[in-house]
Order: structure tokens, then sequence, then C-alpha cells
């Protein structure tokens, strides 16, 4: 799996909701009512059709639909190539 396929796999499953129909990928959903129900709704949504998770909280945190993509994408990364993770870590 891929950065776009990841993309586009969480576009898409956002836009199935109708809270998210036309939403800009950097608008953000919170401002535009969206509840906190909703977001892990999708959140378990989006897991099962990845097969990856991030904390719940760490989500509530993002805000936009792109937030979550690059999430994601860095987790992936972090599951495909541990010692990115590890390497980054020490730069911090």
């Amino acid at each position: 799996m891929n950065q776009d396929e990841i993309k586009n796999i969480i576009v898409s499953l956002f836009r199935e909701s109708e809270n998210f129909k036309n939403i800009e990928l950097d608008s953000d959903y919170y401002d535009l009512g969206v509840s906190s129900l909703t977001i892990v709704g999708l959140q378990i949504r989006v897991e099962e059709k990845l097969g990856i998770t991030i904390e719940t909280r760490g989500l509530m945190g993002l805000a936009t639909v792109n937030q979550w993509v690059d999430a994601y994408v860095e987790k992936f990364q972090e599951l495909v190539d541990p010692a990115q993770k590890d390497a980054s870590e020490c730069l911090s």
C-alpha cells in the first residue's frame, strides 16, 4: 500500500458520510459541526479498511481529512520500516 492508496481509501470513506460529502480536504470538520461520535465511527471504518490503528485521542486532535491521511501514512511507514521510526526519534 502506498500514500495515494491510503489517501484514496480515507477520502472515499469520509465522502460516504453525509456530513463529509462535499468537504474540502483541508477544511476543519469541527468548524462544520461534526461530532466526536461521527469521527470515532469513521475511525473504525478507516482502520478496518486499512488494517492500521491509531489512538483515538490522537485522531481527535486532527481536524482535516488531509491530517488523517498524513497520520495514517506515517503510521503505515512505521509499521513497514520500524528503523525509520527509531531514526526519527533520535532526531527529536
